[in-house]
């Protein structure tokens, strides 16, 4: 019986039912009834066996109704118990493995996606989609003017503003100190690039509020078309090159790797 229903409860593993409590108590309610109905027919069962044999020194029904009675008690309080139990540590074990499956995956400061989930999703993406590196203009002189708190709260700011622009089933990602990453998926190259280029134009219309403090923000950045580069390497260094040149010539501005000089290009290919 105990090994029906540690088989029971491996098959359960693989489905949902442990998902929520709830589910945890219909499984343990429904496995209880099912082993104490296989019970009580066993117990019945044998009480007419022994019957048969002359071994039964009372009333085969009478010794049958008191069998069933013990064992629809015992079996199903038994089983309830150990199944509930064992259920309730899956669920709890199933929501902590989550939380740290999540947690591995985010940029603690930002809520956004990590470079190495990022990375993941990128590699999922079909060839219909850009990538686009942005680029906060001269952190560091917000950190240096303001403090840390302050750049904190802009890295903040400018991740909820990419979130606002970019909604699923874009997807934006923090891979380093101020720098961001999106890959922008569904749309054409062209209004992948404008998107871009509004959501900059957006941020930098008006001075953010960060902490009592009217801060100016603009974003540099370069976008790469992913069907026109082989690997996540040569996609991710053509939008670098396009990043670099928006922030020496200028910053505040989106370039596109295929609309670079060729100079430029040369240039950047052979330091990289």
């Amino acid at each position: 019986m105990l090994a029906f229903v540690e088989r029971h409860i491996k098959q359960a593993c693989a489905t949902d039912r442990f998902e929520t409590k709830s589910k945890v108590l219909s499984f343990a309610l429904r496995t209880a009834i099912v082993v104490t109905l296989v019970a009580d027919i066993l117990n019945i069962v044998a009480h007419h066996l022994m019957n048969a044999f002359g071994l039964l020194p009372y009333d085969v029904w009478q010794g049958a109704t008191v069998g069933v009675i013990i064992s629809t008690v015992v079996a199903s309080s038994l089983t309830f118990s150990i199944v509930y139990l064992v259920g309730l540590a899956i669920h709890h074990l199933s929501i902590s493995r989550a939380t740290f499956e999540r947690l591995s995956r985010t940029d603690m400061l930002s809520g956004l996606l990590n470079r190495r989930a990022f990375m993941e999703e990128v590699a999922k993406a079909d060839e219909n989609a850009s990538l686009i590196l942005f680029d906060i203009d001269r952190f560091k002189r917000i950190n240096d003017e303001f403090g840390h708190d302050v750049g904190d709260h802009a890295i903040v700011t400018v991740a909820r503003h990419l979130m606002s622009a970019f909604p699923q089933p874009h997807v934006v990602a923090r891979i380093g100190g101020e720098e961001f990453a999106v890959l922008a998926v569904q749309l054409t190259a062209q209004k992948r690039l404008t998107l871009a280029q509004r959501c900059n134009e957006m941020l930098a219309a008006r001075p953010v509020n960060l902490k009592d403090r009217l801060v100016h923000i603009t974003l540099s950045g370069g976008v790469a078309d992913k069907e026109s580069y082989a690997s996540f390497e040569d996609l991710f260094n053509a939008c670098d090159r396009a990043l670099y040149l928006a922030k020496s010539s200028g910053r505040n501005q989106i370039l596109h790797s295929d609309l670079l000089p060729e100079d430029f290009k040369a240039k950047a290919s052979v330091a990289v």
